[in-house]
C-alpha cells in the first residue's frame, strides 16, 4: 500500500513538473510588471544627471579650473590639481553604467519605429552632449560599441569628435514636424518634448564642437561650423531656446544651492569677480548683483564702505588654490557667493515649482561662437556686432534692465587690434556670459588660453601629476581602468605614472603657452 502511495505521488509530481515547464514563462512573469520600459523614463533620468553628484563630478574640478569658483576648504586637494578617484572618478562610472546604458535602451526601443524618430533624434543629441563632456574631461575614451557588453578599446579623441559631429548631423536631419510623431512631453525636462528646439540645440552643439577643433583641424572646424549654422532648423535663436535643466523644489539635489550656499564649500573666484569690474574701467558689470550676493552674516554696509574707501570691487572673490595653511579664516563669509533672490532665473527658479536651473547651453554662447567663426573668416557676419549681441543676450537672460545693459555695452570696448587680441576680448566676454557653466569655461580656456586665469595660490600640490607653474589640462583615468583595462588605454597614458593631468587633450591649444608682454598667445590663428 505504501509503494502505491509513493508511486502515485511521483506520477503526480512528474505531471505537475511537465505542466509547469510548459508554461514556465507565464508562471514566472509578474502580470503587473513592465516587460519594456517607456523611453521617456530613461530620457528623464539622463537629463537629470547634470545635477546628480554635481559637487564631485563638476564643482570640485571643472568649476574650479574655469575659475568661476574658489574652494573654501583648504584640505580639498582638487583646487591644487590633485586627483581623487572617489570624487571625479564617479563621473566616468556613472556615464558608462547609467547614462550610456539608458541611452542604448532608448535606442533599442525606438529603432525601426518611424513614429519615434523625433525621440530617437533627441536621444542621439543628448548622448552626444554627454559624450562630449566625457571626452573633454579625459581625451581618448572607450567609444565605439561601448555599453554593448563587449570589450572596447579606447578611441582617439579625434575619432570620437568626428563621429559625434556626424551623429549630430544625422540626428537634426531626422527630426520632423509630422503629427504622427510620439512625444514624451514633460518627461523631457529641457524642452518639454519640443523636437524643433532639440533640432536647434543639436545644431548649436555641433557648432560648439566644431570650434573646439579650431587649432588642430582648421579645415574640418570650418566645414562643420558652416554646416551647423546652416543646419535644418537653425541654431538657438533666442533666450527661450536655452538648454537648461530644471531642479524641482520638492526634491533634494547636489547643485550650487548646496555647494555654494548651504555647505559654503565654494565662493566666487577672485578671477571672476575682478573681470566683472575690469572690462569697462570704473564700471560694474550690471550682471554682478544679479549673480552674486554675500552670505547673510556679512555686513553689507561695511562692504560698501570698503568699496568706497579702498576702491575694491563690491563683490569680493577668493584666490583659487588655497591650502589649509593659507586659507583665510573668513573665507566662507567675506567673499561673494550666488544670489538666490535677485530674480536671475538660473539661481532663483521660476517662482513656483522650479528651484534652480542647470545650464547646458545659453543662447549667448551661440552668438559668441558665430562671432568667433566670423573673426576667423569662416562665415559671413560682423564679428564685433555678434560679440555685442552675445553680451546683450546674456544680460537679458540674467535680467539686467535694458537701460543698464545698453549703457554698459556702449562703454564696452569694441573688438580691435590683432586677431589674437580680438579673440581674447571675445572669449573673455563669452566666459563671463557662460557663468556658471564650468565645464565649458574650462574647455574654452584650454582651447584658447583665455581669459587670463591664475595658478593655484598655494602652488600646485606635490601630490598632483601637474608640473609646477603649469595648468591642469585633463582629468586622469579612474583607478578601475588602471587596474583592469590598461592594455586598452593609449600607450602614452597606460600607467598611473604616465596618466598625467598636465597632458593636453587632442584639441588643446598648440604651440607655446607662454604669453608675451601683451598677454596674448601666439597660436590661435
Amino acid at each position: 500500500m505504501r509503494k502505491l502511495i509513493i508511486t502515485g505521488l511521483l506520477l503526480l509530481s512528474i505531471g505537475l513538473m511537465n505542466s509547469c515547464t510548459d508554461k514556465f514563462e507565464e508562471m514566472n512573469t509578474d502580470p503587473n510588471s513592465l516587460t519594456s520600459v517607456n523611453p521617456a523614463f530613461f530620457f528623464s533620468k539622463i537629463t537629470q544627471a547634470v545635477y546628480a553628484n554635481y559637487q564631485r563630478n563638476w564643482n570640485l574640478y571643472a568649476d574650479l579650473y574655469s575659475q568661476y569658483w574658489a574652494n573654501t576648504v583648504g584640505s580639498f586637494g582638487s583646487p591644487r590639481y590633485e586627483y581623487n578617484d572617489g570624487w571625479v572618478g564617479n563621473f566616468w562610472n556613472e556615464f558608462y553604467t547609467e547614462h550610456l546604458r539608458r541611452s542604448l535602451a532608448i535606442q533599442e526601443f525606438v529603432d525601426n519605429k518611424p513614429s519615434y524618430n523625433n525621440i530617437k533624434a533627441m536621444n542621439e543629441i543628448l548622448i552626444c552632449y554627454w559624450w562630449s563632456l566625457l571626452s573633454d574631461y579625459y581625451g581618448d575614451v572607450p567609444y565605439f560599441k561601448a555599453g554593448t557588453g563587449v570589450s572596447v578599446p579606447y578611441s582617439s579623441q579625434k575619432d570620437v569628435y568626428y563621429d559625434l559631429l556626424s551623429r549630430l548631423d544625422n540626428a537634426v536631419k531626422l527630426i520632423t514636424s509630422d503629427a504622427s510623431q510620439i512625444s514624451i512631453g514633460a518627461y523631457d525636462r529641457i524642452y518639454l518634448g519640443d523636437a524643433s528646439k532639440w533640432q536647434k540645440f543639436g545644431n548649436s552643439l555641433r557648432l560648439r564642437l566644431a570650434m573646439r577643433l579650431s587649432n588642430v583641424d582648421k579645415d574640418k572646424a570650418k566645414a562643420e561650423a558652416i554646416a551647423a549654422i546652416n543646419g535644418a532648423g537653425g541654431l538657438l535663436s533666442n533666450n527661450g531656446d536655452a538648454a537648461q535643466v530644471p531642479i524641482w523644489k520638492d526634491g533634494w539635489t547636489d547643485y550650487l544651492q548646496q555647494t555654494a550656499w548651504s555647505w559654503k564649500n565654494v565662493v566666487i573666484s577672485k578671477t571672476f569677480a575682478d573681470n566683472l569690474y575690469s572690462q569697462v574701467p570704473g564700471k560694474e558689470d550690471p550682471r554682478a548683483p544679479k549673480w552674486l550676493a554675500y552670505n547673510v552674516t556679512v555686513d553689507e554696509k561695511a562692504v560698501a564702505q570698503t568699496k568706497e574707501e579702498k576702491g575694491v570691487a563690491s563683490y569680493r572673490g577668493l584666490e583659487n588654490g588655497h591650502s589649509s595653511t593659507t586659507m583665510p579664516s573668513d573665507a566662507t563669509t567675506a567673499y561673494a557667493t550666488i544670489n538666490l533672490s535677485s530674480g536671475y532665473v538660473g539661481f532663483s527658479g521660476n517662482g513656483t515649482d522650479v528651484l534652480m536651473y542647470v545650464p547646458m547651453m545659453f543662447y549667448s554662447e551661440v552668438l559668441f561662437l558665430k562671432s568667433e567663426a566670423a573673426l576667423r573668416g569662416w562665415v559671413a557676419g560682423d564679428a564685433n556686432s555678434l560679440y555685442k549681441e552675445g553680451v546683450k543676450a546674456s544680460m537679458d537672460f540674467v535680467g539686467v534692465k535694458t537701460d543698464d545693459a545698453t549703457a554698459y555695452i556702449a562703454a564696452l570696448p569694441t573688438l580691435s587690434g590683432s586677431n589674437e587680441a580680438q579673440l581674447k576680448q571675445l572669449i573673455t566676454q563669452k566666459w563671463i556670459a557662460n557663468f556658471p557653466n564650468g565645464a565649458e569655461g574650462w574647455s574654452d580656456f584650454r582651447r584658447t588660453d583665455y581669459p587670463d586665469l591664475t595658478l593655484p595660490f598655494a602652488g600646485v600640490s606635490g601630490s598632483a601629476s601637474v608640473a609646477s607653474g603649469t595648468y591642469v589640462k585633463r582629468i586622469r583615468y579612474p583607478d578601475n581602468q588602471h587596474k583592469t583595462n590598461e592594455t586598452s588605454m593609449p600607450s602614452s597614458l597606460n600607467t598611473t605614472d604616465k596618466d598625467r593631468m598636465d597632458t593636453k587633450v587632442w584639441w588643446d591649444v598648440v604651440g607655446s603657452e607662454t604669453k608675451g608682454a601683451n598677454k596674448l598667445m601666439n597660436s590661435n590663428f
